[in-house]
């Protein structure tokens, strides 16, 4: 398991090894905003268990913070005013951490959602947390503690992408088979 890092632009790529372990691929990566030495990881085993890694060294050592999340990564954010709050999102759930991955707990929504996909913070007010599954858009302005569901509107809700463009707050929404929807917050 691994990834490739560059410092100067795409020019040149380094391949940075995580784990030596075979049978094992990494699937979803994030870089902390605030601080560009600390990496997350995601990715599974072949027999599809979760993998989380972190590097607060850009890459010379990782540490496995996969500590009960059960299914693999499909997308990671870290919170980009405090790089100890990450979010990693799997098909059955979004995790959130605190603590830098020390410790994870498992998001409440307000309805019975599963297929979680995407996430997108707002990186002027992190506290407005975003996560796209195959129901539509949640939505957190408590920085994922609480959420609610802000999919009206969407023709097709499942969600695959999600950008949040901070300059003009508006959220972008990649469906599969409904196109590209944006909406102001």
């Amino acid at each position: 398991m691994g990834i490739v890092v560059s410092t100067n632009g795409g020019t040149n790529w380094t391949p940075i090894r995580i784990s030596a372990v075979s049978g094992t691929e990494s699937t979803v990566a994030a870089v902390a905003p605030g601080n560009a030495s600390i990496f997350y990881v995601g990715g599974r085993t072949s027999s599809y268990k979760a993998l989380v890694y972190k590097s607060t060294n850009r890459g010379a050592d990782w540490t496995a913070i996969t500590n009960g999340i059960s299914n693999p990564p499909l997308a990671i954010a870290v919170d980009p005013q405090g790089s100890n709050i990450v979010f990693v999102v799997t098909n059955d759930a979004v995790w959130r951490s605190s603590n830098g991955g020390t410790s994870w707990t498992k998001c409440t929504f307000p309805v019975n959602s599963w297929g979680f996909l995407a996430v997108a913070i707002n990186k002027n007010n992190p506290s407005q947390v975003f996560v796209g599954t195959c129901k539509g858009v949640f939505y957190s302005q408590d920085r994922g503690l609480t959420w609610t569901d802000v999919s009206q509107g969407l023709s097709v809700p499942w969600v695959t992408q999600l950008y949040f463009n901070s300059a003009n707050s508006t959220l972008y929404v990649g469906t599969e088979g409904g196109g590209l929807w944006k909406r102001k917050f």
